[in-house]
């Protein structure tokens, strides 16, 4: 899956622009995150099953969009298991970038992770794609 990134100086009405030009061009979004660092610079992480046409609508718009991989994992909603995955891409000397989560169900929990080596971490969590 792909990660949508926007990184622009933080102002008021930026979600709104984003998520408007995205609405009007019928393009859902299935997860977002929204971070502003202390030198007032905004980070827009979205996720959408129709990223080729969200990077289309928002370059249109006037944003910088830049698009990285993510590995989507389902881990069992239990204790442990965050670390678990975690432990077992570290030992492979594997960096976590940026990971959240999408969905939290009863049994299990979805994350999107960013991570340095995709193909080495694709096959160290086989079992949780």
């Amino acid at each position: 899956m792909k990660e949508l990134t926007i990184v622009e100086k933080d102002r008021v009405g930026l979600l709104a622009d984003v998520s408007g030009a995205l609405g009007g061009k019928k393009v859902n979004i299935d997860s977002l995150s929204v971070e502003v660092t202390p030198q007032k610079t905004a980070i827009l992480r979205i996720l959408t099953n129709a990223y080729i046409k969200a990077k289309r609508v928002l370059n249109k718009a006037g944003f910088k969009v830049m698009d990285t991989d993510v590995l989507v994992v389902r881990l069992p909603n239990k204790p442990g298991a965050l670390a678990a995955m975690s432990r077992a891409l570290a030992d492979e000397g594997i960096n976590i970038e940026n990971i959240h989560l999408l969905n939290n169900e009863k049994t299990a929990g979805i994350f999107a992770i960013k991570i340095n080596k995709y193909g080495l971490a694709r096959e160290v969590l086989r079992k949780y794609l």
